[in-house]
């Protein structure tokens, strides 16, 4: 099966792959320190804005407080084991049971 372009296209392929990458300095380097903070400045500015909701604590892109990093590992497993209770239970909330009520026959 061949595949023929119409000269009636209006829409042009854009290109993928720029062939003249931005150059990255040596890392270990002032000029590598300097580029990596200017990027993430820009990734920051990009992020942090009123366009994108950062949620709540436990979704979005900044997930969890302070306090849990002062959580012990046995605080850190319960947290996590009621969170995933807590998921399941989200998760079925639309679901119900199909199964006669037991004495009902």
């Amino acid at each position: 099966m061949e595949m023929v372009m119409s000269d009636k296209s209006p829409v042009k392929p854009k290109l993928v792959h720029c062939k003249q990458p931005e150059t990255r300095p040596e890392p270990g380097t002032p000029e590598f320190d300097a580029w990596l903070l200017k990027r993430a400045k820009e990734d920051a500015a990009k992020y942090l804005t009123d366009e994108y909701d950062l949620g709540d604590d436990e979704r979005g892109i900044l997930a969890g407080g302070y306090d849990r990093l002062l959580m012990s590992d046995e605080e850190l497993a319960e947290e996590e084991e009621a969170m995933e209770q807590a998921q399941k239970q989200e998760r079925r909330k639309h679901l119900k049971s199909v199964d006669k009520p037991r004495g009902s026959e």
